[in-house]
C-alpha cells in the first residue's frame, strides 16, 4: 500500500517555452531546464523515495536519471507515464492549433472521450495513468516522473473527482506534487510546488 506518493514533471524544455506542442514528441532541455532538474532531483532524495518509475519520453528521462544519481533507485520505465499523444497537433504552436483547428480543439478541451486528431483523449490517458499507478503501487513510497496532462489527469483518479476538473490544475515544469496514503484514500499534500527551483 502506498505510504506517500510522489509524481514529478519533467524540466522545462524548447518547446516548452515556444509553445509547441509536444506529446509523444520530444525536445531537448532549455538551460533553465537543466537547472531545475538538478535542483528537484535534490529535493525528492530529501523525500525518501523507495522506488522510481518514469516515462520512456527522453524529457522525463533526463530528471529519472538525475534522481537515480541522488537517491540510488533504479529507474523502471513504463510507458504507459507517456504524455497525451497529440497527434498531428504534435510540433504546431497552441496558438496555431487553437487558431486553426477551433472546433477540434474546444472538443477535445470540454469532451473527455474526444480524441485529437490521430491522438488521444483524456479518459485515453486516464486509462494509461490508472495501470501505471497501479504498478506504482507495488512500492510504498514510489516517485515518478512523467508529464503535465498525464499528472492532472492521474490527479483526477487519485482525488475521485471528475476527469475535466484536470483543465483548472496547473502543472508547471519541475515540479513536485505529494500525495499521501490514509487508508483507501490519498490525501493531497503538495501540488505545483517548485520552491525548489527559487535563487
Amino acid at each position: 500500500m502506498i505510504e506517500q506518493l510522489i509524481l514529478v514533471r519533467h524540466a522545462e524544455t524548447e518547446h516548452n517555452v515556444a509553445g509547441i506542442v509536444q506529446g509523444w514528441s520530444d525536445s531537448a532541455l532549455s538551460e533553465r531546464g537543466r537547472r531545475q532538474t538538478r535542483a528537484l532531483a535534490a529535493r525528492v532524495a530529501g523525500l525518501a523515495p523507495n522506488a522510481l518509475f518514469s516515462s520512456p519520453l527522453e524529457r522525463a528521462m533526463i530528471m529519472a536519471r538525475a534522481i537515480a544519481e541522488t537517491t540510488g533507485l533504479e529507474i523502471v520505465t513504463l510507458d504507459d507515464l507517456r504524455e497525451v499523444n497529440l497527434g498531428r497537433w504534435e510540433g504546431q504552436s497552441y496558438l496555431d492549433i487553437r487558431r486553426n483547428e477551433a472546433e477540434a480543439a474546444r472538443r477535445w478541451r470540454d469532451d473527455p472521450d474526444y480524441p485529437c486528431p490521430d491522438g488521444e483523449s483524456h479518459n485515453d490517458v486516464l486509462e494509461r495513468m490508472k495501470r501505471a499507478l497501479a504498478k506504482a503501487g507495488a512500492a510504498t513510497r514510489p516517485v515518478v516522473v512523467t508529464h503535465g496532462t498525464a499528472i492532472r489527469v492521474a490527479a483526477t483518479f487519485l482525488l475521485d473527482t471528475p476527469i475535466m476538473t484536470s483543465r483548472h490544475l496547473a502543472q508547471d515544469n519541475a515540479s513536485i506534487n505529494l500525495f499521501i496514503g490514509r487508508g483507501e484514500r490519498m490525501i493531497l499534500k503538495l501540488w505545483n510546488d517548485t520552491s525548489h527551483c527559487e535563487p
